[in-house]
């Protein structure tokens, strides 16, 4: 990636203001305790960005967050191996493997 280092950082201490402020609340409320979250996925569209987080190893939710007043609209969670399989249907295990290391991460 050729991107700007002082947009790519401004941009992602953007981010995790908004993880901290918005999708880590909702994410506790949707789960009760959340032990770890890791975004897999982030798309930004016109009004709204759209996040994949894998939640404590066990679940992966999608869900959307407005620009405008960072609401959030989620889709209901779906196990991981259910979103391994979706991903790469019978060749899922090895991409189900490096799902739950990454849930292991701590940074």
């Amino acid at each position: 990636a050729w991107g700007n280092k002082v947009s790519d950082s401004f941009e992602l201490r953007k981010f995790k203001i908004m993880e901290q402020d918005v999708i880590v609340p909702y994410l506790n409320n949707t789960f009760g305790l959340v032990i770890s979250a890791f975004c897999l996925y982030h798309m930004i569209e016109q009004s709204e960005d759209i996040y994949t987080y894998l939640v404590n190893g066990e679940r992966v939710i999608t869900i959307e967050v407005s620009r405008i007043d960072n609401s959030v609209i989620a889709d209901d969670s779906i196990t991981v191996e259910s979103y391994a399989k979706m991903k790469k249907g019978r060749q899922y295990h090895r991409y189900l493997r490096e799902l739950l290391e990454l849930s292991q991460r701590d940074d």
